[in-house]
């Protein structure tokens, strides 16, 4: 897959079917708006393209970094969601920065001059609710009468329905933030995760015979409630079962400003340190809370394993 992280200079010389989207989580919406743009490329022998931004618009526009505590967070990081995209089979992505130009833009001079003189698009797939150029002016009406002019195909996909809810970015993060980790998993078609590189901890568990690995807690990435997680650890291509604290562990810990992921995998006991790895979170367990002593928090450790085999035994 090819990708294209700036819009200077960029023109795309073969027609192409293009999704248009925020695509900040990649969920089960998401995806069929960018199926319905891989399905036209495939039956008129165009090129498949996704178009979107490697920054959150709202974020821009309320001038807040993404580490930012009010900053809306990411769903899955710049790295997964390049991966997803180019899993479903896309030729191209586009991923470049909302900045002032595309906020100021007006919505025909976005159409005529990105969609139509960049993308070179032959077909474009929308949400039900796309919303583009200068104070969101542009809706999926507007676009398809710009499409319709143009000779350009047009999908407009409905909302995706999950539990009588519409699938949205919004109900993932409130998903997210109450810890149901099934709901998101089934909202977003993936189970929830988090990359990162192996670091060294206190070791702590490696002396009362639970080893543990630790990766740092993203602070641009959304998080759910601290606390205990049934997980499982991708390392080196092969996946583990685990349990995950979230959280900053405070019966060994007085920093409560750093989070870290600490996870216990079942059956491993490999040097993992400095190696990238991905914790896919599969259901909240229990709130983080201070033990007595080390002698306690690790007897509850011990049960927390436990629990995590049999809920494996019962999925």
């Amino acid at each position: 897959m090819k990708i294209i992280s700036s819009l200077e200079n960029l023109r795309i010389e073969e027609k192409t079917a293009v999704a248009l989207g925020n695509f900040d989580g990649i969920h089960i919406g998401h995806r069929e708006i960018m199926q319905s743009a891989l399905d036209a490329a495939k039956a008129q022998g165009l090129r498949s393209l996704c178009f979107t931004f490697s920054n959150h618009p709202f974020n821009f526009i309320l001038q807040r970094e993404d580490s930012d505590p009010d900053a809306v967070k990411l769903i899955c990081t710049e790295e997964e969601k390049k991966e997803l995209i180019e899993e479903m089979g896309f030729d191209i992505l586009v991923n470049v920065p909302f900045d002032e130009t595309v906020m100021k833009m007006r919505a025909h001079d976005f159409f005529e001059g990105i969609v139509v003189s960049k993308l070179n698009a032959g077909f474009v797939s929308v949400g039900f609710n796309y919303t583009y150029g200068a104070r969101a002016e542009g809706k999926p009406a507007m676009l398809k009468e710009e499409c319709d002019n143009a000779g350009i195909g047009v999908s407009i996909r409905d909302a995706v329905m999950l539990d009588g809810h519409v699938v949205s970015s919004t109900l993932i993060r409130e998903m997210i933030s109450t810890g149901n980790m099934e709901m998101t998993a089934r909202l977003l078609g993936r189970p929830y995760s988090f990359s990162g590189t192996v670091s060294h901890g206190k070791r702590l568990g490696t002396s009362m015979g639970i080893p543990t690995i630790n990766i740092p807690a993203s602070k641009r990435q959304m998080l759910p409630p601290n606390g205990v997680y049934f997980s499982r650890i991708k390392i080196d291509g092969r996946v583990y079962d685990s349990v995950s604290n979230l959280g900053i562990n405070p019966t060994v810990n007085s920093d409560s400003s750093v989070k870290t992921i600490e996870t216990n995998i079942f059956d491993f006991d490999d040097d993992v340190y400095g190696k990238d790895v991905v914790v896919c979170f599969d259901h909240f367990s229990r709130g983080e809370r201070k033990f007595r002593d080390k002698e306690e928090l690790f007897a509850q450790i011990a049960r927390d394993c436990e629990n995590a085999v049999e809920y494996r035994k019962k999925i």
